[in-house]
This record gives structure tokens, C-alpha cells and sequence, in this order.
């Protein structure tokens, strides 16, 4: 749209708006669309700040939606010590049960990009919202036996699977290209989030009036969001399409199959390896001799430095352009390489395996997200949901391996097995790139 549509006076509107009838046939339908597109404009010095502030609350919602959909099985992780000792439970049984929340939603990703795509983010992000506030209260209220923790943990995973590709599209309608990178950095910031407030819960909550009340407490920001969602998803409808397809054609196949299977596979390593350590990181130190408080900071400060991490991964991505799986492989083999360091045990090294696996083997994921969207930006909820699915399974199977080879050998060596994915994941990660061609 032209400037000086935008500063169009309300007379000149009107002249419009009676002269259509007197136009002549040929020309009528093209003063027609002139008087809407006139309409829709605002008034003169507004659409910078209307801009402004359409993104500031996509960002809002961006930085919220995915961290209260993840928030109910990352605190269980955090919680770890506190709820296998209240229901009884051992590490491998405990494992499986977040793997059972993981598995669900992995596998319902594939539906849920799918369902996106043809629904919109309004009704997933919806759905996504109100699944998360149900697990949280089951947790809370219900849960007493590795049955039912199962059961509301499959709440969660659900939530995930509905509300990454809904903000995949909501990042395509309402952020501009130039900040994609930032929008996608900030969605996956979510993830260390979430293990920030599971480590802060131990020290602060679970300790003090028993580890129910966290999730007690976390149903109040889920309502905050249902009401922010309204605005930012009817403002998102008149953003212009970007880069990311904001119209997404479900009619069209998704491109370059082989390498984003490949890329899914480095994913799948890549987010296992991450996931064990984070699940069972407040164990590990436990078991290495940290104070359980200790260990519930440890976890905090490893989450913080995922947390800038992958934000800034979304800036330089920005700054850069284009597909980012150079960089997505390089930082799985410096993640590979500190996590083998934490299975030392020494105070030292397990502070930086802790803080490398937050960063280089798990702050990767939103410019992973971006990069396969970019490939594909007709179907950015299905390709997301791809993504999703990926991730999600490493989610799973990482905690109940990682659990299995602790209680069969020691943490340290489950913590070298992680290291061991982790290079796994940066090799064919580097791979899909000369894939991709990017």
C-alpha cells in the first residue's frame, strides 16, 4: 500500500464512495476494492504504531503459549525427587511416564501441523490453552499412582502438539520476516522456561508446602493467556502475507522429504540427549552430592543460559538469512562434548555440562523450527507439526533411556550416552544441510 493511500481524508473517502455508482462498468469493481483497501487503512501516522503494536502482542503470546503447554511435564521433571518418593516410583518407571506425555504429543503433532494448517491458530491455540490447564489441575488435585500421572501428563503432550503449529502460522500472519528468527527464538525459549520454573519450584514450593501447590499455582498464567489470545489472533488476520506463508495451501506436498527426514532424525538425537539430562538433572546432582535445593538452582542456571541462548540464536539468525543448519550442527557438537564432560561428576564440570547441554545441545530447536519452515513456507503448520513430532519423540525415548542406563549403571554413564546422541544428532544435522542444499 502506497503512503498516500494511508493519509487518504475522510472527504476524499466519501467522494469515493458516491462516485462508485456513477463509474462507468469497466472501471467500477476497481473503485470498489480502492474504497475498501482505503477503509482498511488507518488513520495517517497510526500504521507504524498499529504494527508496533500488533507485534509486541504476537510476541507476548509467542513467549507464553508454548512455555504453559510444556509447563506440566517439565515441572513433574523438576519435581522428580519430590513426586517418585510421594507415589513411589523408580527411576525407570518415572521416566516412562514423561516419555508416555512425550510420545503422546509426538505422535499427535503430525495431526495437530495438519489441523493447523486448516483450522487456523485461533481454535489450536485454544485447544492447546485449555489441555494445558487441565493437566496442571489433574496434577495437582488427582494424580496418586504411575497410572494417573501418565493419563494427565497425555494432557500435556496433546497441548504441545496443538500449540507449536498454531504458532508457527500466528509468527508466519503476524511477524514480519526480519523478526522471524527473534519470534521463533522466543516460542523455544518456552522450553528452558519451563525448566526454570521447575528448578525455582523445588527450592521455593516443593520444599516449603509440598510440590502439588506448583502446579496449583501454574493454571494462573494459563488463564492470563486465554485472554490475551482474542486480540492478537483477530489482529493477525490483517497482517500481510510474509515469508512464512500466512495462507497455508494444504493441497500442496511438503518439499525435500529425504533431508527433512534426515534433519527429523539429528532432531530426534539432538533433543533426546537434551531432554534425559533436563528430566534428570536435579537427580544427577543429587546423586553426585548436591543438596536438593542446590540441585533445583543448578537446574535454574542451566535453564536461564538456555533461555538467552536460544534467543539469541533467533537474532543472528536474523542477521544472516536463510536455512540455519550449519549453526544447528555445530552447536549439537559443542552440546555432544560438554555433556560427556558433566558425566565427571566434579562440581566444575557438571556446572558447564549442565550449562552446554541447555545451550549447545538444546538451544537449537528455534532456529530448527525456522529453518525447516523457510524450506517449506506454504505449510508452515505441517511442517512444524513435523518438526514437533521429531522433537517430541526425542523427548521421549531420552528420559526413559536416560533413567534405564542410570539405574543399570550410574547417572554419569547415562550422562556419556546423552553426550553420545548428542554427536549423533550435530553429524547428520550437517548432513541434511548438504541435503537441503542451504
Amino acid at each position: 500500500m502506497s503512503p498516500g493511500l494511508r493519509s487518504v481524508p475522510k472527504i476524499l473517502r466519501q467522494n469515493i464512495e458516491t462516485s462508485i455508482p456513477n463509474c462507468s462498468l469497466a472501471f467500477r469493481p476497481r473503485a470498489t476494492t480502492l474504497l475498501r483497501r482505503v477503509r482498511d487503512q488507518p488513520a495517517h501516522g497510526g500504521g507504524v504504531a498499529t504494527d508496533n503494536a500488533r507485534t509486541t502482542r504476537a510476541m507476548v503470546v509467542v513467549s507464553t503459549a508454548l512455555v504453559l503447554a510444556a509447563l506440566p511435564i517439565f515441572l513433574v521433571g523438576g519435581l522428580a525427587v519430590q513426586i517418585r518418593a510421594d507415589l513411589g516410583l523408580s527411576e525407570s518407571s518415572f521416566g516412562a511416564a514423561v516419555t508416555a506425555g512425550f510420545t503422546v504429543g509426538a505422535i499427535a503433532a503430525i495431526f495437530g501441523g495438519r489441523l493447523a494448517d486448516r483450522l487456523g491458530p485461533r481454535r489450536v491455540l485454544y485447544a492447546g490453552a485449555t489441555l494445558s490447564m487441565l493437566s496442571l489441575i489433574g496434577l495437582g488435585t488427582v494424580v496418586n499412582s504411575w497410572a494417573s500421572l501418565v493419563f494427565v501428563l497425555g494432557f500435556s503432550g496433546l497441548a504441545v502438539a496443538l500449540t507449536d503449529p498454531g504458532l508457527a502460522i500466528l509468527v508466519g500472519s503476524a511477524i514480519t520476516p526480519e523478526r522471524q528468527g527473534l519470534a521463533f527464538g522466543i516460542k523455544e525459549a518456552s522450553i528452558p522456561s519451563a525448566t526454570l520454573a521447575a528448578g525455582l519450584a523445588v527450592p521455593w514450593i516443593a520444599l516449603t508446602v509440598g510440590w502439588r501447590w506448583a502446579f496449583a499455582i501454574g493454571v494462573l498464567p494459563v488463564v492470563v493467556l486465554l485472554t490475551l489470545l482474542p486480540g492478537v489472533i483477530r489482529r493477525s488476520r490483517q497482517a500481510n502475507a510474509v515469508e512464512l506463508d500466512s495462507s497455508p495451501n494444504v493441497s500442496l506436498p511438503v518439499r525435500n522429504r529425504t533431508a527433512m527426514l534426515v534433519a527429523g532424525l539429528a532432531g530426534f538425537l539432538g533433543s533426546g540427549a537434551a531432554s534425559g539430562v533436563g528430566v534428570f538433572l536435579t537427580e544427577s546432582a543429587v546423586a553426585m552430592g548436591f543438596a536438593p535445593g542446590d540441585a533445583g538452582l543448578l537446574l535454574a542456571a542451566g535453564s536461564v543460559a538456555g533461555i538467552f541462548t536460544r534467543i539469541g540464536a533467533g537474532i543472528a539468525a536474523d542477521r544472516t538469512g536463510g536455512p540455519q543448519f550449519r549453526l544447528i550442527a555445530w552447536m549439537l557438537a559443542v552440546g555432544s562434548v560438554t555433556i560427556a564432560l558433566g558425566a565427571t561428576g566434579t562440581t566444575p564440570l557438571l556446572v558447564l555440562g549442565t550449562v552446554g547441554a541447555f545451550t549447545g545441545g538444546w538451544a537449537w530447536t528455534g532456529i530448527f523450527f525456522l529453518s525447516l519452515i523457510k524450506t517449506n513456507p506454504s505449510r508452515p503448520g505441517a511442517v512444524a507439526g513435523l518438526g514437533t513430532a521429531s522433537l517430541g519423540l526425542g523427548n521421549a525415548a531420552g528420559p526413559i533411556v536416560f533413567g534405564t542406563v542410570a539405574e543399570a549403571a550410574s547417572f554419569g554413564t547415562a550422562w556419556l550416552v546423552a553426550g553420545a546422541a548428542a554427536g549423533g544428532g550435530a553429524l547428520l544435522m550437517a548432513y541434511a544441510r548438504r541435503r537441503f542444499g542451504s
